[in-house]
């Protein structure tokens, strides 16, 4: 369990065609929205590495100086941690940021 000031809660929303009957108690809800986070982290993680294996994959010459991909990634309960469109109501949008070193060269 993360440390108190390390918590991250998540409002997860009621799920289409769910009705609630219960409410999660607040270690419950801070472990569901741990792991929803975590989950989001290893999506970003995907992300940079599948971007950082394309443009290793060009050509040095070919390379891009600047690459920036920008994501979002929604939270659900059910799924976990989903890539969405950025404008998405219920996302945490993502910028991810690279400089070709040699390109300053």
């Amino acid at each position: 369990m993360p440390e108190e000031q390390d918590i991250i809660l998540v409002d997860l929303g009621p799920t289409s065609g769910v009705r609630g009957v219960a409410r999660l108690s607040t270690t419950d809800m801070a472990e569901k929205s741990a792991e929803l986070v975590e989950k989001a982290m290893g999506t970003i993680r995907g992300m940079a590495k599948k971007v950082v294996e394309t443009v290793e994959s060009i050509k040095v010459s070919e390379r891009p100086s600047k690459v920036e991909v920008e994501f979002g990634i929604k939270l659900d309960a059910e799924a976990g941690a989903l890539l969405s469109k950025v404008s998405a109501e219920t996302s945490m949008n993502v910028t991810l940021t690279w400089e070709h070193k040699d390109a300053a060269k």
